[in-house]
């Protein structure tokens, strides 16, 4: 039967657990973790991390252990093939981008968070770009059918944000907040068309800085996709037509 709720928390993986080859349930990682002399460098993985609730299992995306010898992108998608047919999609997760302050990394990539429908395409995105000048900041853009927009709105690294995605055939609202505060509306955008076509939820990791000059992560958690039950009276309209039909026969 489809579903009216996907929900990705992590908390039946283990700490450790690999995103690629299927490590992970119900994700996908497209780019293949680097290895040599016999070890193996994650590009994504399972770790515990507190959002300041408390600590949970949570994703990691990102150059903390490991680049792509040819600096490529990384993706993971979480499966949301088993959602029913609909009109209105709700999104919401919890992030933050993660900054070592150890090292001596002074590089600074790009962050992206996407609904994917069947032929590979960003329906609805959220991103975040270094902002120039500044390694702690990073700038929020939104955008719907391959459209981007820039924000007023920047992140800071370390910090933990949740945000939340209402998309209808009106359109889409955009909100984000501290986790666990109170949220603000980013934008409004047009409608996407048909959600219909929607299969998954995507976090990319987009180098941008040379192979080995960056090591910061983005953490995801608690992500939540939903799409509302058929209403009351639709179900009566649709009793009344299935009473109309008998009748005639």
């Amino acid at each position: 039967m489809a579903a009216n709720s996907v929900t990705y928390d992590f908390e039946s993986s283990a700490s450790g657990d690999l995103f690629d080859g299927g490590g992970v349930a119900g994700w996908s990682q497209d780019t293949a973790n680097p290895s040599a002399f016999g070890q193996t460098f994650p590009l994504a993985y399972i770790s515990a991390t507190d959002f300041g609730g408390g600590s949970s299992l949570t994703a990691h995306l990102g150059t903390q252990f490991a680049n792509t010898p040819d600096n490529a992108d990384t993706t993971l998608t979480g499966d949301l093939s088993s959602l029913s047919v609909y009109n209105t999609m709700s999104v919401s997760f919890n992030m933050a981008i993660v900054d070592d302050s150890a090292d001596s990394f002074e590089g600074r990539d790009a962050f992206s968070v996407g609904l994917a429908n069947s032929a590979g395409s960003r329906v609805v995105t959220v991103g975040f770009a270094p902002v120039v000048g500044d390694n702690e900041s990073w700038d929020v853009t939104v955008g719907t059918n391959g459209s981007t927009v820039p924000t007023q709105y920047q992140l800071s690294a370390n910090s933990a944000y949740s945000f939340s995605i209402n998309s209808n055939t009106a359109g889409t609202d955009f909100l984000f907040g501290p986790a666990g505060g109170s949220q603000v509306r980013i934008d409004t955008l047009g409608a996407v068309g048909s959600l219909n076509t929607i299969t998954g939820i995507a976090f990319e990791h987009d180098p941008l800085s040379p192979a080995g000059t960056s090591a910061h992560t983005m953490i995801f958690d608690n992500v939540n996709v939903q799409v509302p039950e058929p209403s009351s009276s639709l179900l009566m309209i649709l009793s009344a037509g299935l009473l109309a039909v008998r009748r005639r026969r």
